[in-house]
């Protein structure tokens, strides 16, 4: 049996050789090891003294004031008071969520085949920047009707005009929708004209009541009743 022989190394101090094996070399790879391991560490301290540089910023308040606001708002208007023109509206109100009444003259006396109602509603764009559309719906709103509310409402007739001055009545007159409350309850939506901001128009409805198929048909119509709200819808644009 053979054994690995040692190897001897020259001592720096002169006293002879020395004999050197496994655990020398194990303790001079460890001695490798911790320089290196210092030598990150010497690394990480001079990462830590780059990032210790100057520093700056800027900000920037977008829209100075923000964005939106008050003058931003979208507002649409009504007027009760059946005024001929924008201009001379005393009250314009909300009418949102609740409805506001609106007095017709006349309106309980309609007669088959008779002269109309009409009735001018003044609207407006009240915002202060922004453009509306602008549409119109009736809504028959009767609650509980009996048979002759439902046939009174079946001979109702429905057309409007859009006006600056409502103070004569208008020259030409377009059915509201279909011009009759269908049997969802409403008329079809018509699409008015647009609005510019805090402009405004009139808005005239007539209203009929039209002669039934037959005089049985008219005749059931007799004692009934419907009551209608006006919707006017806008969105901004």
């Amino acid at each position: 049996m053979s054994d690995t022989p040692a190897t001897t190394t020259v001592p720096t101090d002169g006293l002879g050789p020395t004999a050197s094996g496994p655990a020398e070399e194990k303790e001079h790879r460890n001695g490798r090891r911790r320089l290196f391991v210092g030598g990150g560490v010497l690394l990480g301290i001079g990462a830590l003294a780059t990032a210790a540089a100057f520093t700056d910023f800027a900000l920037l308040d977008l829209g100075a004031g923000g964005l939106g606001g008050e003058s931003n708002g979208y507002n649409i208007q009504v007027s009760t008071g059946q005024e001929p023109t924008v201009g001379s509206v005393a009250r314009w109100v909300e009418a949102n969520p609740d409805a506001e009444a609106v007095t017709i003259p006349g309106s309980d006396s309609l007669s088959p085949g008779g002269g109309p109602l009409t009735v001018r509603l003044p609207v407006r764009n009240a915002s202060e920047k922004l453009d509306s559309t602008l549409s119109l719906t009736l809504e028959n709103t009767t609650e509980n009707p009996s048979a002759a509310d439902r046939a009174y409402t079946g001979l109702l007739r429905f057309s409007y005009a859009e006006v600056d001055d409502a103070s004569s009545a208008p020259a030409q007159w377009k059915p509201v929708g279909s011009g009759v409350l269908g049997a969802s309850g409403s008329t079809s939506t018509v699409k008015l004209g647009d609005l510019a901001p805090e402009s405004g128009r009139v808005v005239v409805l007539r209203i009929s009541l039209a002669d039934g198929a037959d005089q049985e048909a008219t005749n059931a119509a007799n004692g009934g009743g419907t009551a209608i709200q006006a919707r006017f819808d806008g969105s901004s644009r």
